[in-house]
């Protein structure tokens, strides 16, 4: 559920490399050159070259070892190759050296999370609230309601959503997972208002639609249970949940 930020996993780090500094001649121009490096490795990670991008990557630590971006840009690059104890390890060898970084507390919140490590995944999120001029507040909140509820930690989920929805009540992700948690809380109304809610800003999904009739069918609304069952048996014919809802009882 949480987008790898990537979102649901964004890797908005462009911005990151800077020079680390480091007072004598040599280890600043030898830090220069792993900056550059590690600029190249993210472009070509970027446009999929990822090759490519690895060698540059590795020879930006060869100029400087404790160059955190680079590291920030490999374990990013060993992610989407799937090798997730490599990009665990860089992870943690960018928080080594790349001293307070919101975007990679983001990253590796988001990481974490998806992995099922939510205690740890959490406390990465809550740094990134720490910096109060971080631009995307509302996304960080959501994560870390995401994250939680599949801990599961319903109420400290509904906190967070409630705080990403108090930045940006468009976000869709955390109105559905709302209605999820009210649902789960027997507020059925509440499910509802949710549902309507995330029905005006995006299109219904499996997931939506057979929580809606779920709800529906608890507060007795049965034409509403009619309209989300049509809707699901037309357009996810082959999905999970449009089996649960025949195997219900579905006319």
């Amino acid at each position: 559920m949480i987008r790898t930020l990537i979102v649901l996993f964004a890797l908005a780090v462009l911005g990151m490399a800077g020079c680390a500094g480091n007072p004598a001649h040599e280890g600043v121009d030898l830090t220069k050159a792993a900056q550059v490096n590690a600029d190249l490795g993210l472009r070509y990670m970027q446009q999929g070259n990822y090759e490519v991008a690895l060698q540059k990557l590795q020879k930006a630590i060869d100029f400087d070892r404790r160059y955190g971006p680079a590291y920030h840009y490999l374990a990013e690059l060993y992610r989407r190759l799937e090798r997730f104890d490599d990009a665990d390890a860089n992870y943690r060898k960018a928080l080594d050296y790349s001293g307070d970084d919101s975007n990679l507390y983001n990253n590796y919140g988001a990481f974490l999370c998806s992995h099922n490590r939510y205690e740890e995944g959490e406390k990465q999120f809550l740094k990134v609230l720490k910096n109060p001029v971080y631009p995307q507040q509302d996304q960080v909140y959501e994560n870390l309601g995401l994250c939680v509820e599949r801990k599961p930690n319903l109420e400290r989920a509904e906190e967070y959503l409630r705080s990403a929805l108090r930045y940006n009540p468009r976000l869709t992700k955390s109105l559905l997972a709302m209605g999820r948690i009210s649902f789960a809380k027997r507020e059925y109304l509440s499910t509802r208002a949710y549902l309507q809610r995330y029905q005006e800003l995006a299109r219904p999904t499996p997931e939506s639609l057979w929580l809606g009739i779920r709800a529906e069918r608890l507060l007795g609304d049965n034409n509403a249970v009619a309209s989300y069952g049509m809707q699901l048996k037309a357009n996810f014919p082959t999905a999970p949940e449009t089996k649960l809802y025949l195997e219900s009882g579905a006319e």
